[in-house]
């Protein structure tokens, strides 16, 4: 049964990815969805970029082995990078009308400047990247139950999600991530009420919980401090100059939306 919704998932969202390829009509639809994004798109689209299923599987592990303070990074220092973002940076960016992140180190600095952070930014996407595919293989062979390696599933979600997003750009990135959202959420709205129930209610999961699960804050130690704030800095502030977020932004409909959508991601 597992399988069959893992398959008919890959082939909706294959499917609109593929689709989606006739609103491309040219470079600009291809970037930045023609600039043309709602407001719910763009704010889905945003809250995908974190909220995928690195996170979903990562943050969650860390937060059973650390507790809180064990996921400042992510996702509540991508949840600060979006803040931020809205707040200081998109209104100025979307009125230069960009391309890329790499034309305004360009008018800023020049060609070298514009090439040698590009290549850098194209960097720090494999591990980004590689993480995406290798949950995506995780929950693809515990479904066919190991009939197929995590590594062949891996392979397997690679292509399709790098055949619809070359022929649907931001468009068919847009929409699957909407697509994507919508089952996120209702998904851990069912795990909760599925949880609580089988684990005597809200209280009883608190009070069984390890010490110090939900403490949030450091302990007011200097170095306890220094890496509560570097874990806080590396996402919140690392992630600011990247193409991924800045893109997104930059392909909502109006100024007003791509401001709204970062809040609304962020929350």
């Amino acid at each position: 049964m597992l399988i069959t919704f893992v398959i008919i998932y890959m082939l909706i969202t294959f499917a609109v990815g593929i689709y989606t390829s006739k609103l491309v009509k040219g470079s600009q639809d291809f970037v930045q969805a023609g600039r043309r994004l709602p407001l719910f798109l763009n704010a889905a689209d945003l809250f995908a970029l974190w909220f995928g299923s690195e996170t979903i599987f990562g943050a969650s592990s860390e937060f059973a082995q650390h507790g809180l303070k064990g996921v400042v990074e992510d996702p509540f220092g991508a949840a600060l990078c979006l803040v931020i973002f809205g707040m200081f940076f998109i209104r100025k960016l979307y009125r230069m009308n960009l391309f890329t992140l790499g034309d305004l180190f360009k008018i800023k600095y020049g060609k070298n400047v514009e090439v040698t952070a590009s290549f850098i930014m194209l960097l720090t996407f494999f591990g980004y990247i590689a993480a995406q595919f290798i949950a995506l293989g995780y929950i693809f062979s515990y479904a066919t139950g190991g009939a197929i390696s995590i590594q062949n599933a891996s392979l397997i979600c690679a292509i399709i999600v790098m055949i619809y997003t070359m022929v649907g750009g931001m468009w068919a990135v847009s929409i699957t991530d909407f697509i994507q959202s919508i089952i996120i959420v209702v998904g851990f709205i069912f795990a909760v009420f599925f949880l609580l129930h089988a684990t005597g209610g809200f209280n009883n999961v608190i009070s069984k919980a390890p010490e110090n699960t939900f403490k949030f804050l450091p302990d007011g130690k200097p170095f306890s401090i220094i890496n509560w704030l570097g874990a806080w800095m590396v996402v919140g502030l690392g992630y600011i100059p990247s193409q991924d977020v800045f893109q997104r932004a930059n392909s909502a409909k109006n100024e007003k939306s791509a401001v709204q959508s970062m809040y609304i991601g962020a929350g």
